[in-house]
């Protein structure tokens, strides 16, 4: 009888130590994520990116200066919504530049603040890409959207001045450690 009750309290505590497990590898995020690296912003601040949003960052800007063209520097509004909706699309298992309301990326972007309001020229645009493994890393991604006609001519259009980017990781259509990729592109003049 005591030996039921002790293989009881066993079975509730393995059970316990693996829910509590998942429950704090769900809430924390990727080594990616964690490691933030501090970067200037559009208005002279400064915006902590997870250290795949800041290689990112790096490559758009080098492939930018290649072609003789001015560095994008981050807006912190574009980041905000670029990392809402990476997150949403692995949260809701979905991939499309709409949120899964289907809300566009402009109104997803003036919901979170970024308005035309006092600027006389206002152009967006986005890129959004996901990958699990070496096909996930900043780099991989990088490349492929500069073979796709479409993300290269937002990386190279010469309007554009602002960037936000949101990185993030999880499960996406079953493939765990899935980091999915939105750069959003605008100028405000």
């Amino acid at each position: 009888m005591v030996y039921a009750k002790h293989a009881s309290v066993v079975v509730v505590a393995v059970i316990l130590a693996v829910a509590a497990a998942v429950g704090l590898s769900a809430a924390n995020p990727s080594p990616a994520e964690a490691a933030l690296v501090s970067v200037k912003t559009c208005g002279g601040g400064s915006i902590d990116l997870n250290t795949t949003e800041k290689r990112t960052l790096d490559l758009h800007n080098q492939t930018r200066a290649g072609n003789g063209l001015p560095a994008l520097c981050v807006q912190p509004t574009l980041t905000k919504a670029a990392r809402a909706h990476s997150q949403e699309m692995l949260d809701k298992d979905y991939f499309s530049h709409n949120s899964y309301n289907g809300e566009t990326s402009g109104a997803r972007l003036k919901r979170f603040g970024y308005t035309l309001a006092g600027y006389s020229y206002y152009t967006v645009g986005e890129n959004i890409a996901w990958g699990s493994g070496s096909s996930g890393s900043p780099d991989a991604i990088f490349k492929s959207r500069m073979n796709s006609t479409g993300h290269k001519a937002n990386i190279l259009n010469k309007n554009f001045r602002e960037i936000g980017i949101g990185a993030r990781t999880g499960t996406y259509k079953n493939y765990a450690g899935a980091t999915m990729y939105t750069v959003d592109f605008a100028t405000r003049r």
